[in-house]
């Protein structure tokens, strides 16, 4: 069953230049986030594409469970992503796997 979405994601990201090197979340990916979400294959979970905007804003399905998630990355994900793709989201340290590419993402808060 899909879950509310409190719009957490608005106004809490901070603005970007095009060379940003913010490690906060929805931001670059330091090492150790990489690191200890690679350490951690069992927290790993599937879910498809079911939005995605320029404003760096995925939505996501889980498959396990049909639980939406809906994630932020400060950078246009929309030439990498698209509606319908599949993705793995890291459950613990909030990693985005596309392909052979990880992100970090910012995860709304679900109401309710």
């Amino acid at each position: 069953m899909n879950q509310p979405l409190h719009s957490s994601l608005r106004g809490t990201h901070e603005p970007c230049r095009d060379d940003c090197a913010s490690t906060a979340p929805g931001h670059g990916l330091p090492q150790i986030q990489e690191r200890v979400a690679s350490a951690t294959p069992s927290k790993w979970v599937d879910a498809l594409v079911i939005a995605v905007s320029a404003s760096g804003r995925i939505d996501v399905v889980v498959l396990s469970d049909d639980s939406t998630l809906s994630l932020w990355n400060h950078s246009d994900l929309t030439g990498s992503v698209s509606v319908g793709d599949p993705v793995g989201v890291h459950s613990v340290y909030d990693v985005l796997a596309v392909g052979n590419s990880q992100h970090n993402v910012r995860r709304a808060i679900h109401a309710g």
